[in-house]
């Protein structure tokens, strides 16, 4: 009788809840295997329009991870030439974790294909609109991802990885899932607390606060303070100095990545983040001065 009752419980759940549980199941698994499992292929970076190729391996060696990314080039006259990249990893991609759903809503799409293999669609769709929507297709044999896009709020894309061509390569596997994981930073006790002088007046939805590490100065340089706010898949670097003389405010784009400067009490306050211009303008709004 109690199986029955608990079955019929199961059924009465929302189809939405599997869907999200299985979505977010994926995600892990697409972490994890990116970091497991030895591959390598070439990857486009698009923005701005403008194609980037990049040539990708990720080895695990005696329980190591190993990332090489080449950005693949032309010389005037034509001929090919790579140099070495350092700004990008697969495997730093954050752990997807429930907590997210306060603020996406994870959902399985359809079966596509990338670089010829099969992978399966998942939707993070942001609930509001301080965030993008974010796509990935995961590999169904191997779970590595073959393509993240991210979406803006016209439901046009703004930045997109994807491989063309991906093997994998026989070596070591699954080392890294007995390694203890690097700890993380603690959010700060006080989630609206930057330091003495400042605090946010309200965090936005689903972020969470933490300082980071003080940033190396030369000398005669500002003393700059640098904090983070993240929501897991998205993150808003802060960083606040004294306003230096005949500087102006300004804001650029790269891709779906935003960067402003505004000043408040003569400092200045530059904001970075993957996420909309509003988002960092909404943030900058409750930053507040205490003397």
């Amino acid at each position: 009788m109690k199986k029955i009752i608990t079955l019929a419980c199961l059924v009465c759940l929302p189809v939405q809840t599997f869907a999200d549980a299985a979505a977010l199941n994926l995600l892990n698994k697409m972490t994890q295997s990116l970091h497991e499992t030895s591959y390598k292929g070439v990857l486009v970076h698009i923005k701005n329009n403008e194609v980037i190729t990049l040539k990708v391996s990720h080895a695990v060696e005696n329980g190591e991870e190993i990332e090489r990314v080449e950005r693949l080039n032309k010389n005037k006259d034509g001929k090919p030439y790579s140099r070495k990249v350092t700004n990008y990893s697969l495997s730093k991609l954050p752990k997807i974790n429930s907590e997210m759903q306060a603020v996406y809503s994870f959902d399985l799409g359809g079966i596509k294909k990338v670089a010829s293999r099969p992978c399966q669609v998942i939707l993070a769709r942001p609930k509001d609109r301080m965030r993008y929507l974010q796509k990935y297709c995961v590999d169904t044999e191997t779970s590595l991802l073959l393509d993240y896009t991210i979406i803006d709020k016209s439901h046009q894309p703004i930045e997109q990885f994807m491989f063309t061509n991906i093997e994998l390569v026989a070596g070591e596997k699954n080392l890294l899932a007995s390694k203890p994981s690097a700890k993380t930073q603690k959010t700060l006790p006080v989630a609206n607390m930057l330091n003495a002088s400042w605090s946010l007046k309200k965090t936005p939805k689903g972020f969470s606060l933490r300082k980071a590490p003080m940033m190396k100065k030369k000398q005669g340089d500002v003393a700059t303070e640098h904090y983070i706010l993240a929501d897991g898949l998205s993150s808003v670097s802060i960083f606040i100095s004294k306003k230096s003389a005949n500087s102006k405010e300004s804001g650029t784009r790269s891709g779906a990545l935003n960067v402003v400067t505004y000043y408040k009490n003569n400092f200045a306050i530059t904001l970075v983040g993957g996420v909309p211009v509003s988002t960092l303008k909404d943030i900058f709004n409750n930053l507040q001065y205490k003397k």
